[in-house]
């Protein structure tokens, strides 16, 4: 079986890029004496507003200052090391002069990860339409951003106070939606046509040959947001670049409590300042997760890959993982000893005959023969 795979491990420049952003923090966003001292218990509240208290959250919370200094020296710095893992793996050669918009940017996330994990592109005339509800968090995300790339890089870019669906005049070559959609009501009713109304506007601001980027944070509700963009996105030709090795119907739609799509990765690389910052607030973290979604009016060509999706796990004295290919939900069965591979790997498979099904995931098993 042939390897290929999604999130290697970060080159030593983007390591580096990672371990200044502290300083670069502490000069476009500094926290003296108690608002330092604070921050760790400002954390563990945001976290919590994030997660188990989301029904509460105001949808506009990253107006509110209090969130800002958390979310600057926190979530951010994890959302650039999650994005550079990906972004490394990906295939993202915008053209020079090419268009870029970035939906619900925030303090301009994916900017700042695209600057520090594609080296190739610095140097090159790119235009960024950057939109937000949020100003304040837009000017702050700049400054980092010039403090980054420094006064002379030569990515001009824009920020622009609207909403996800408002219209964008300048049509994207690449056009990004990162942990931005999981803001919006999914309840009840509204997953259809919010997608649907989502993917035909990303479309239409798109270029003929533009691609699409969404990217979430690695939770069920994501997974269920990512799969139901992509059932919208097919219907209207766009096909997947990654991680989908098929534009078949989805095995893995978090819907039921069956296994989602999406990966976990070591924090390998991570800044020491950042696991130390994580650990004050008692959020340490050994690994970290996210779903996405890369598209084209093309996609890629389906040779019948399979997708590793899971991480593995013990199965019938060996070990298994769960993968997504053209014969849908696919259980990968390791033989006592064999190396399981890593979540995001792909793989031409040599399928049996007549393959045989998981009984408890309806799975296909694929026995993994290196």
């Amino acid at each position: 079986m042939s390897i290929d795979g999604l999130f290697p491990n970060l080159t030593e420049d983007n390591v580096e890029q990672l371990v200044r952003f502290e300083g670069l923090l502490k000069r476009a966003w500094p926290l003296r004496g108690k608002h330092r001292d604070q921050l760790k218990y400002d954390i563990r509240d945001m976290s919590r507003s994030l997660t188990n208290e989301r029904s509460t959250r105001r949808k506009e919370y990253m107006t509110d200052d209090k969130f800002l200094s958390p979310y600057l020296y926190y979530f951010l710095p994890w959302n650039l090391f999650r994005l550079s893992r990906l972004f490394t793996g990906l295939e993202l050669d915008i053209p020079e002069d090419g268009n870029v918009a970035d939906l619900g940017t925030g303090p301009l996330t994916t900017v700042l990860a695209l600057w520090m994990s594609r080296p190739h592109l610095r140097e090159r005339r790119l235009n960024f339409t950057c939109l937000d509800i949020a100003p304040k968090t837009m000017a702050t995300g700049l400054k980092l951003f010039q403090a980054l790339a420094g006064e002379g890089s030569p990515w001009r870019i824009k920020t622009v106070k609207a909403g996800f669906t408002d219209h964008i005049r300048d049509k994207a070559d690449l056009l990004m939606a990162a942990n931005a959609f999981n803001e919006l009501d999914w309840s009840g009713r509204s997953t259809r046509p919010q997608a649907e109304k989502l993917a035909a506007h990303m479309i239409g601001s798109a270029k003929e040959t533009g691609r699409i980027l969404l990217v979430e944070t690695g939770v069920r509700l994501a997974g269920r947001i990512i799969a139901e963009m992509r059932a919208q996105f097919l219907e209207k030709s766009y096909k997947p670049i990654a991680p989908c090795p098929h534009t078949g119907e989805c095995p893995m739609p978090a819907m039921g409590q069956g296994p989602w799509c999406h990966f976990n990765f070591s924090t390998k690389g991570a800044p020491e300042w950042l696991e130390r910052i994580s650990g004050e607030a008692s959020l340490a973290k050994d690994n970290v997760s996210l779903n996405f979604l890369y598209l084209s009016p093309g996609g890629a060509s389906e040779w019948g890959a399979v997708r590793a999706v899971s991480e593995p796990f013990k199965l019938h004295g060996g070990r298994g993982q769960y993968a997504c290919s053209d014969k849908g939900l696919t259980l990968i069965e390791y033989a006592p000893g064999a190396h399981p591979l890593f979540p995001g790997q792909l793989i031409a498979p040599a399928w049996p005959q007549n393959p045989k099904t998981d009984l408890k995931s309806k799975a296909l098993i694929l026995p993994y023969k290196p």
